[in-house]
């Protein structure tokens, strides 16, 4: 049963400029060691934070909060399944809320093509 639908969509200039400007600052804040490590590995490095990016945001959207609650960017790690496909692991308040409303699991869907990254995201129970 789904409980939460999110979408997010970027414009992979907008992650470069932000990147570039917010450097390790923005880097810090809302991708995990494990995710700039691997962003460093991908054959577009702009892409895959991108993605990333619209995952977390796409996510935060399927609970339907706000920042008032206390979660972090960083409690959302986007890692990589046996297949690739994008396996959302959530830490801290975003797993607290999760057990709150007895969600099971979280899909993830990410794609990329020419200037824009996408991301949908549902919570099921």
């Amino acid at each position: 049963m789904t409980i939460g639908l999110g979408v997010d969509i970027i414009a992979l200039s907008r992650m470069k400029d932000v990147v570039e400007t917010g450097g390790k600052v923005f880097m810090d804040k809302v991708f995990t060691p494990w995710e700039q490590e691997r962003a460093e590995t991908h054959p577009d490095c702009v892409a895959y934070l991108a993605m990333t990016f619209a995952a977390k945001e796409a996510i935060f959207k399927t609970f339907g909060i706000g920042w008032e609650t206390g979660v972090q960017f960083k409690e959302i790690e986007v890692r990589d399944g046996e297949h690739g496909e994008p396996i959302p692991v959530l830490t801290g308040r975003f797993a607290e809320l999760a057990s709150e409303r007895d969600v099971s699991r979280v899909l993830l869907s990410l794609s990329y093509d020419g200037d824009y990254a996408v991301a949908v995201a549902t919570l099921s129970k």
